[in-house]
């Protein structure tokens, strides 16, 4: 089994920047560099990929030896029910294989030159493709009709390509050369076997062997990421010896330069009537003030927003540059900062009011933080005028309102006057009037839903969602919303399944919201269900809550993403960084607000395999307290 050997590289012979040999930026500790060649590769990829190419040919000795023991062993295991003939061909071409392989190592050892690295690269790749033959030959030659002697070969094949996975993985291509002829044959064989087990078999397989090449892209990512830092570091190393070279020659001539310090305090003069500059210029205002929060001073820009100056505001507390309302609140942080000198007392971008020298309050955001200035703690305030993107951000909101409902009135005309040309009010239709028809049916009912989820996400962002909260029938309503979708999986080519709940389940809701996150959970799991698969909507009883589920098969929902999925706009599948084709992205987040303003909760499980389950749990109504009924009705 090829084993994997850990090589560090060495920083010792990094003297200077121009001084080092390719034995000493490989880190090759036995010596064996000085039998290269002088080429150095140019940049630091090439020498990192010149390090990759070593640990290959590093790793190979012991993993030709761990191979050849593995064959052995499975020789020996398939002696009495393999044809003798067979297993030696076998054997004998692996011993050969591995022969050229361990030669191919020693070759590389005694003459390999660093910059040559893609040649010796693609060489260990060609004798790996070998390799990866001759055993995805056993597959092929050495598999008995006996279940226990083919699960045997099956564990010596799984067993070297989690080896191969470990010693390959500096390069991902090598890897894939040995795991895929090694393990499609294999794949193959038990599938063409047939029976339920094989096929199984044949299924883990396939997934073993996606699942090792995923590995490999891993611990690829680390071994670059290692290398690049420790190439890093004796960059570092070759900086910091440079530097330390340029200090001490700084400091000789600063004794011999002490009449230039006229010069220098010259500089400090202008470098300090450049930062003036760039305080008085800059568009947020900038607050010094004492540890106690007195203020010191205020940049123009602090003046202009404040309507004030600073000469005004001197040895003030910063509470006047606050509402009434809000002084003890901020005073406290002050008091705190001060009492355990921590410089964490507010957060950038925390949005709080300021009062002007007239009165005026405004939105603003703040942030402070404590400094150290010639041994004396001070704070500091960037302060930030928010009153024109709180406008703006109203003028969006008011916008996005507005255009929904002006859209949503015509749509559901078109809506209704398609729907009745589809049930031949306007005469009977060819069959290629009736395909254009259902297309537009479709796209028109996706553009009407995808309206009401602004509309709804406007009305969550600003506020105003609205319950009409009742005494209803939970079982009713879930039946109610799965007749409507029927159309919808229909066309999606799902299969919509109903397990309705045993007897009335009286909940305190708005019916109609209920049917919309009812209706969000069943689009959401036709959009993911393969064609042909089915989607099951149920009922029953957790904790004394009702819950709704929907239940899916199609590709689950990836560990990275699960807990974003109720936010808007979250992507469901790893990698793809969108949502999939007929979602905006916006259908479980609005579901989320709408079960939560009803005191439930929404919640998703991973299915066995593959599939999702996602389900919301409202409380029942005889499980209320009088008082909240009470205060629900209001």
């Amino acid at each position: 089994m090829p084993g994997s050997r850990a090589v560090a590289l060495s920083g010792r012979g990094w003297r200077r920047a121009a001084g080092c040999s390719v034995s000493e930026v490989l880190g090759d500790p036995e010596g064996v560099g000085t039998a290269r060649a002088a080429a150095v590769p140019s940049g630091r990829d090439d020498l990192i990929r010149a390090e990759q190419v070593r640990l290959l040919y590093a790793n190979l000795p012991a993993g030709l030896l761990a191979g050849l023991l593995s064959a052995l062993v499975l020789v020996s295991v398939q002696w009495d029910v393999i044809r003798h003939a067979v297993l030696g061909t076998w054997f004998g071409t692996l011993v050969l294989v591995s022969l050229g392989r361990y030669l191919l190592a020693r070759r590389y050892r005694r003459t390999v030159a660093a910059a040559a690295a893609g040649r010796w690269e693609t060489r260990f790749a060609f004798a790996t493709l070998l390799s990866g033959f001759v055993w995805g030959a056993v597959a092929l030659y050495l598999m008995p009709d006996q279940v226990p002697h083919e699960v045997f070969a099956i564990v010596v094949l799984a067993g070297m390509t989690a080896g191969a996975v470990v010693s390959y993985s500096p390069v991902p291509r090598v890897a894939l050369y040995f795991v895929a002829p090694a393990l499609l044959p294999l794949t193959a064989y038990l599938f063409h076997a047939g029976g339920r087990l094989h096929i199984d078999m044949g299924m883990l397989s396939f997934v073993f062997m996606v699942m090792m090449l995923g590995l490999v892209h891993r611990l690829h990512e680390t071994t670059l990421g290692s290398l690049r830092l420790r190439f890093e570091n004796i960059d570092l190393v070759s900086v910091l010896a440079r530097e330390k070279s340029a200090t001490e020659d700084l400091n000789r001539d600063l004794m011999t330069e002490i009449g230039e310090r006229a010069r220098v305090e010259e500089g400090l003069r202008e470098n300090e009537a450049r930062l003036r500059a760039v305080v008085d210029n800059v568009l947020d205002g900038i607050i010094t003030m004492d540890e106690r929060g007195g203020l010191e001073s205020m940049n123009p820009a602090a003046e202009r927003m404040f309507g004030c100056t600073a000469g005004e505001v001197a040895g003030r507390h910063f509470r006047l540059l606050l509402p009434e309302s809000e002084r003890d609140e901020y005073e406290g942080y002050v008091e705190s900062y001060a009492a355990c000198g921590k410089p964490r007392m507010l957060g950038f971008g925390l949005e709080i009011s300021g009062q002007r020298r007239d009165g005026s309050v405004f939105p603003m955001e703040l942030a402070v933080r404590g400094v150290v200035l010639s041994r004396r703690r001070m704070l500091m305030a960037i302060v930030r005028d928010v009153t024109e993107r709180r406008q703006i951000e109203r003028m969006k909101s008011q916008f996005i309102s507005t255009v929904s409902h002006e859209l949503k009135t015509p749509l559901t005309a078109l809506v209704g006057s398609l729907d009745l040309l589809a049930e031949g009010v306007g005469g009977d239709l060819s069959e290629r009037g009736r395909s254009l028809l259902a297309i537009a049916r479709n796209n028109s009912r996706r553009l009407a839903r995808l309206i009401g989820d602004i509309i709804d996400l406007d009305a969550v962002q600003s506020g105003n969602l609205e319950l009409d909260l009742q005494h209803v029938n939970l079982s009713e309503i879930v039946a109610r919303a799965v007749g409507q979708a029927h159309s919808l999986a229909a066309a999606s080519g799902a299969t919509l399944r109903h397990v309705p709940a045993g007897g009335t389940v009286p909940v305190y809701a708005d019916s109609a919201r209920l049917v919309h996150v009812i209706d969000h959970l069943i689009a959401n799991a036709v959009r993911f269900s393969p064609r042909g698969e089915m989607v099951e909507v149920s009922m029953e009883e957790v904790g004394g809550n009702a819950r709704v589920a929907v239940t899916d098969r199609g590709p689950g929902v990836a560990a990275s993403l699960r807990d974003g999925l109720f936010q808007a706009f979250a992507p469901w599948i790893e990698g793809s960084g969108r949502q999939p084709p007929g979602g905006a992205g916006l259908g479980l987040s609005i579901a989320r607000v709408i079960v939560e303003a009803h005191g439930g909760s929404v919640g998703f499980e991973p299915m066995p395999g593959t599939g999702a389950r996602f389900y919301f749990d409202l409380p029942q109504w005889h499980d209320l307290s009088p008082d909240s009924e009470a205060e629900g009705g209001d």
